[in-house]
């Protein structure tokens, strides 16, 4: 791929600098000749005025003079050709000589006559120039002047080679450039490509035919055309983004296996416990609370890795979105009672005049988010406290986004340690609990994009802000 591409900048860099070079070449050579031109032109005109004196008076002795002294400096002939019948003139210059006559006949046609139209490196060694003699319509005679082009010519190849080096430096420069600039670019791409190729040879169900059909792919259809590369890399992400889709199917699977299989044996673990509670004797009433509380808290535990296990599944498909407002509320309205026998109260706040907050979350990833923190405020934030459920919109420069956040105005956790609220089975205190709850939320607000914050409440307690991308409804949605 980097050998095409190469060879495309390469094209396009030599077409980018023939468009300038050629003109700019062109352009020097017109430059030399109409420099070549005018000079010759001046001397024939020069001469010109010397040979209507001949022609009239048959004297040769001023523009015989000139003409020698001409030929001596730049050793181009000069020839005088007369209709009043003085004798033709020539240095260095032959009537007979092959062109001499049709530029001879042209001048006594009242014509002038210049062979030079562009000189270029390989033009003509010498080019001529005819003037008539004469005024108005009266054709006395016509001069020839035969010029060497070899000066103008030696110009130009030297102005064209000094193009041709810079177009050279210019090539080799967008060439260096070129080599760095598909290093830069392909290099990522040949090292992803790389990398999946690697990773998908580790994944089994990548090389061996699932026995079921596999989920549809994340990826569209690969399409036909472009590198060969490029496609081969697209064929790899479609193969790996059905391979992950499969982990995701299994691990769902696995989780929902998991529950059935071990939920059912510790259902019936704590049901016999409960039935052997009348007959357990009053010297082992402390052990067996120990064992009833044991297997509560094991399936507490359990609830909490499967919620956690759950929340770490790849989401795949439609777009999630819910309204904020009326999920605080339903979860307000169902731990009211909790709360209440807890000795909590429970308070919401929303900007005034706004009915809906759409936000890009599952309604049910949002109710267990605020489940958590309801839960965790209403055990841990002391024996009465106000625990606060808020949403708002807050703006950013980027753009904005929904803050949900529960607060409260408990004794509230040091700062040292609200850090470490997130780590799995930590716990600030020696209360009830798996230590898994803001695992989860962390968990849940990462796979929508959004961000957790814990930091001190306005009351003086712990405040939890979640902040989420805002959904944005189109005419689809409804």
């Amino acid at each position: 791929m980097r050998r095409r591409l190469l060879l495309i900048l390469a094209i396009l860099g030599s077409c980018a600098v023939a468009s300038f070079a050629i003109p700019l070449a062109i352009a020097t050579a017109d430059a030399r000749t109409q420099e070549f031109t005018l000079g010759r032109e001046g001397d024939i005109q020069r001469f010109a005025v010397l040979a209507e004196e001949y022609v009239r008076t048959g004297d040769p002795a001023r523009i015989e003079g000139e003409v020698d002294a001409y030929d001596d400096v730049y050793g181009e002939g000069v020839l005088v050709v007369s209709t009043r019948g003085v004798p033709t003139l020539g240095v260095g210059l032959d009537g007979s000589e092959p062109g001499i006559e049709a530029a001879i006949r042209s001048g006594l046609r009242n014509e002038r006559v210049s062979t030079v139209d562009r000189l270029l490196p390989w033009s003509d060694d010498e080019a001529l120039f005819v003037k008539p003699v004469g005024s108005g319509a009266q054709v006395n005679g016509t001069i020839v002047l035969r010029a060497s082009t070899a000066e103008a010519r030696a110009d130009i190849l030297r102005q064209w080679a000094v193009i041709a080096a810079g177009a050279v430096l210019a090539l080799v420069a967008f060439g260096v450039l070129a080599i760095a600039l598909s290093r830069w670019v392909l290099g990522p791409l040949a090292n992803l490509s790389t990398g999946i190729v690697q990773l998908i040879r580790r994944m089994p169900d990548a090389r061996t035919p699932p026995a079921s059909e596999p989920p549809p792919s994340v990826l569209p259809a690969t399409a036909a055309g472009g590198p060969p590369e490029v496609r081969r890399l697209a064929h790899s992400f479609d193969v790996m983004s059905s391979a992950v889709l499969r982990a995701a199917d299994a691990q769902q699977r696995l989780i929902a296996d998991t529950a059935h299989q071990l939920r059912n044996p510790l259902a019936a673990l704590q049901f016999r416990l409960d039935l052997l509670d009348e007959g357990i004797p009053d010297d082992a009433r402390e052990d067996y609370h120990s064992v009833t509380e044991e297997a509560r808290r094991l399936q507490t535990i359990l609830d909490s890795l499967l919620s956690l296990a759950s929340a770490e599944t790849p989401r795949f498909g439609a777009e999630a979105a819910c309204d904020a407002l009326s999920v605080v509320a339903d979860r307000v309205d169902f731990w009211s009672v909790t709360a209440r026998e807890r000795g909590a109260r429970l308070t919401t706040v929303a900007a005034p005049g706004v009915d809906r907050v759409p936000v890009a979350i599952a309604e049910n990833d949002l109710s267990q988010v605020l489940d958590v923190l309801i839960d965790n405020a209403s055990r841990h934030a002391g024996p009465h406290p106000t625990i606060e459920i808020g949403v708002g919109v807050e703006r950013s420069e980027d753009h904005p986004q929904v803050c949900v956040w529960v607060a409260d105005d408990g004794p509230g956790v040091p700062e040292e340690l609200r850090g470490k609220l997130t780590d799995r089975f930590f716990r600030a205190s020696d209360q009830a609990g798996t230590g898994l709850g803001l695992s989860i939320v962390e968990v849940v607000a990462a796979a929508y994009g959004g961000r957790l914050a814990i930091d001190e409440a306005p009351a003086g307690g712990l405040r939890v802000r979640l902040w989420l991308e805002p959904h944005v409804e189109t005419p689809d949605d409804d």
